[in-house]
């Protein structure tokens, strides 16, 4: 625990993460395993995050999302909208272990590019099948998977719901949220991505 320790001291009186926590040969998810450590021995100790903490774990972690894929997301679903809030502490273990426990529903879904009169935005037609859903909204990378800005209309008698939106051509991947907690892949996607979560998200091209 002496190492532990002395991770605390070199957080608090540098306000970095000790550069000796990742060790060469750690996996992708030892890596951030380590960080979570970090922020738990900091939290434990009672002590507030020194100044520019919060961008020096960001960094650490976008270091590590640009190796797997499987943290691609590990920022995107935060009550503060697709963003880090790490004013102290207080929190802060919570934001590096967010895990998403959401519940996977089946449906059936659709996505229709429809080109556009202007040429560079394609207006593109998501349509899922949730019956029982109350509320579905769009997320994806084109919003930055913020919750709560793409709401999509239904359901209709045969329980479908839509949402028409204008979109720049590119790349991007995109899930449905489903009563603003469960997470719904889009079954008739093109192609798919594991999120490493062991869900997928759907990719569009456009």
């Amino acid at each position: 625990m002496s190492s532990d320790r002395e991770w605390i001291h070199e957080i608090i009186d540098s306000g970095e993460l000790p550069t000796g926590i990742g060790h060469e040969g750690d996996s992708d998810s030892d890596e951030l395993e380590r960080y979570r450590l970090s922020l738990a021995l900091l939290e434990s100790s009672g002590k507030n995050a020194p100044p520019g903490f919060e961008a020096s774990v960001m960094a650490r972690i976008d270091n590590v999302r640009r190796r797997s894929s499987w943290a691609s997301r590990l920022r995107s679903f935060w009550p503060g909208e697709g963003r880090w809030v790490l004013p102290s502490l207080s929190g802060g273990l919570a934001a590096l272990m967010i895990v998403f426990s959401f519940n996977l529903l089946g449906g059936f879904g659709e996505v229709k590019p429809v080109p556009s009169e202007g040429g560079g935005m394609v207006e593109v037609m998501f349509e899922v099948h949730a019956p029982e859903a109350r509320r579905v909204e769009l997320v994806g990378s084109f919003n930055e998977w913020r919750k709560g800005e793409i709401l999509l209309d239904g359901p209709d008698a045969s329980g479908h719901w839509v949402a028409s939106v204008e979109l720049p051509r590119g790349h991007y991947e995109y899930f449905f949220l489903v009563n603003g907690s469960e997470l719904m892949t889009d079954p008739m996607a093109a192609a798919f991505r594991p999120d490493g979560f062991g869900r997928e998200n759907a990719i569009i091209e456009l």
